[in-house]
């Protein structure tokens, strides 16, 4: 999320986030002897990409379980153990890595090297990036995973050659990234993009609902995969729904296991059930896109996440039918393409930036 003139508010990639040590000279290797790596950090599981600096090299890729902890210079210590390791597999020596781009689930705010809104990471509001450099010396770059898979799509995926796009993610919680101009837009606090706070209509919000940095907004609780499922289950818990729905059945029975997939599979079946629970969320969903549409002007806006993967056609279907009753701004809309490697892709193309810019 990049500012369009090259300001310090919330431009990323002009003014990245960098190791304090000195970073490995230019000609202390030839350009195609560089190598860089991009590196997704998940809740669950961490995934890294490596290749040559020169743009089209092979991409290898190396899947594993992210071992969170509670202080930073721990998380660390085992990540550059992670990287070292990839880096010994691959007949490469880490010195040789020129550069890291690392997406993580949070904020950071650029001028500081803070993470902060990380579950994950409950780490202290304290600069990272000296922590960094104990264990690595090279350009890094760091961003939200939100902001990595935008980069990754604009790259290499579905947003390739939009220079207004908007990438909205639609999973346990509710993300967005914004590239205008054909630049990551950031925001003053490295924030913009947070939709999860839009607020879109009065039904979902109760009396007593107060935003907060540190709860989910009004916006993410009724349109989130997990928003969806809640809603399932109190519908059949607190609500009117029966043992005749479908998705009693693609629950085993059990209410307390129907699923956000669960939802739109008995809707595109035309389960009365089902499209009761589905019609606020599309709702607010449509309504959200079309304010998108209407500040921004984006040319496209790609959809990833779980909820768009687990029923990509019927849920763009659904959303493009009500979205053309509030805008009559041309708009493409689509799923994503890279999937759980958009992020790592992300990453990877945005610390080759950084570096061709040096």
């Amino acid at each position: 999320m990049n500012n369009f003139d090259g300001n310090a508010e919330g431009n990323r990639l002009e003014e990245p986030l960098r190791a304090s040590k000195p970073v490995r000279s230019h000609d202390q290797a030839d350009a195609l002897d560089r190598w860089i790596m991009g590196i997704d950090i998940g809740g669950t599981k961490t995934l890294m990409l490596l290749s040559s600096e020169k743009p089209g090299s092979e991409v290898r890729e190396r899947k594993i379980p992210t071992s969170a902890a509670e202080q930073p210079d721990a998380f660390f210590k085992w990540l550059f153990d992670e990287v070292s390791k990839f880096c010994r597999d691959s007949g490469i020596e880490i010195g040789l890595v020129a550069g890291i781009g690392m997406g993580f689930p949070g904020v950071i705010l650029n001028d500081e090297g803070i993470l902060r809104s990380a579950p994950v990471f409950q780490w202290a509001e304290e600069d990272i990036r000296p922590v960094i450099a104990t264990y690595f010396e090279g350009e890094i770059y760091l961003d939200n995973d939100v902001n990595m898979a935008a980069m990754g799509e604009f790259y290499r995926g579905a947003a390739q050659g939009h220079r207004h796009c908007v990438m909205v993610t639609v999973g346990t919680g509710i993300g967005s990234a914004l590239i205008l101009n054909g630049q990551l837009y950031s925001g003053q606090d490295g924030a913009a993009g947070e939709i999860g706070h839009f607020i879109v209509g009065d039904e979902g919000i109760d009396h007593q609902y107060k935003a907060s940095s540190d709860t989910f907004g009004a916006f993410e609780l009724n349109t989130s995969g997990t928003g969806i499922t809640q809603h399932a289950r109190r519908y059949f818990t607190d609500g009117p729904g029966n043992t005749h729905s479908l998705l009693h059945s693609l629950a085993d029975g059990d209410i307390s296991q129907i699923e956000a997939r669960h939802v739109f599979k008995a809707a595109e079946a035309g389960d009365a059930a089902a499209l009761e629970i589905l019609a606020l969320p599309l709702q607010y969903m449509a309504r959200g896109l079309a304010n998108i549409v209407a500040l921004l002007n984006p040319s496209i806006i790609v959809v990833g996440g779980g909820v768009a993967a687990s029923n990509p056609d019927y849920y763009l279907n659904e959303l493009r039918s009500r979205l053309s009753r509030y805008t009559a701004l041309a708009i493409e809309i689509v799923v994503a393409e890279l999937g759980n490697t958009a992020g790592a892709f992300g990453a990877l193309a945005a610390i080759r930036l950084r570096l061709q810019q040096r």
